[in-house]
């Protein structure tokens, strides 16, 4: 724990005038866009728009105070080596940073770790058949559900950067930044949404490195397309006419939905779920049918 410490110690530093809580969320959201950055075209539109944006966020802070922030990333990298866990969450809530005035409970990285142990034979059977389990969250938060994940993967003999995509969402910038940070070093295929899921509004996504050096977009269009084959091979044109499923491969060598923005979450073998909103915080896992449309 005494990794822990010192970010702590670092981060304090830098508080001077400045509440704790805005130090951590300046702190995730530089560290979130410089990772974000290496996996954009550098000196496209997009690359620009969010050396500006860190830009704008480290010019509150000295070359003294920017250094702090550079060795709590080296100290949180570490950390996710040495202990597979959400780092950031813990100390976001060790921190005394969320509660209830703000509608924030991460989940504790215990209980994320036991679902994901009840879990794993079902993602391991997924693997077994796709190659790849495509796992979909909701309301992500920090991400530790994910991490525990990949952790039990790893231990069950499966590798979590070869065979696990994610599709995260959350509303709440600060908890795509530290998710975004998570799985950027955990090397976790996964494109990071920030998006209001009552409304469905998108209003940005992150893939991470792994995401595009692996080539996820086209293996997840495949994937799509295999799945909407044997929809069509296993079904009765009598059942197709029943459930309203139409034959899509004859439309679209894409499948049912290429116009669905990379890592949607209608190719999910698995929907991991959790509400952690409001002082309630709930936890569902349900293996979706090869035939789920959400």
């Amino acid at each position: 724990m005494s990794g822990y410490r010192e970010i702590v110690k670092l981060l304090a530093a830098n508080t001077g005038a400045k509440r704790m809580s805005e130090v951590f969320d300046n702190f995730v959201e530089m560290a979130a866009l410089a990772l974000r950055n290496a996996a954009e075209v550098r000196g496209s539109e997009t690359w620009e728009a969010r050396e500006v944006q860190y830009l704008q966020v480290a010019g509150d802070y000295s070359r003294a105070e920017l250094d702090r922030f550079a060795h709590a990333l080296a100290l949180v990298t570490m950390e996710v080596d040495r202990e597979s866990c959400d780092v950031l969450g813990r100390l976001y809530m060790g921190l005394e940073l969320g509660g209830e005035w703000l509608g924030q409970f991460y989940t504790p990285f215990d209980i994320a770790r036991l679902i994901a142990e009840m879990q794993i034979e079902s993602v391991a059977a997924t693997v077994r058949e796709n190659g790849f389990a495509d796992i979909y969250e909701p309301t992500c938060g920090a991400g530790s559900f994910i991490v525990a994940l990949s952790q039990a993967m790893l231990e069950n003999g499966l590798n979590p950067q070869t065979q696990l995509h994610v599709t995260a969402e959350d509303i709440a910038p600060q908890a795509v930044h530290m998710i975004y940070i998570h799985l950027t070093l955990l090397h976790i295929p996964a494109v990071v949404r920030r998006r209001d899921i009552l409304t469905l509004e998108t209003f940005e996504a992150w893939p991470t490195l792994a995401h595009v050096l692996g080539g996820w977009g086209q293996r997840l269009r495949l994937n799509q397309a295999v799945r909407g084959s044997r929809r069509l091979l296993i079904t009765t044109p009598q059942e197709r006419r029943s459930s309203g499923t139409l034959p899509a491969l004859a439309t679209s060598p894409q499948g049912a939905d290429a116009s669905a923005p990379l890592g949607n979450e209608s190719s999910t073998r698995a929907d991991l779920s959790w509400a952690n909103r409001r002082g309630d915080t709930r936890f569902g896992f349900s293996p979706a049918p090869p035939t789920s449309r959400r």
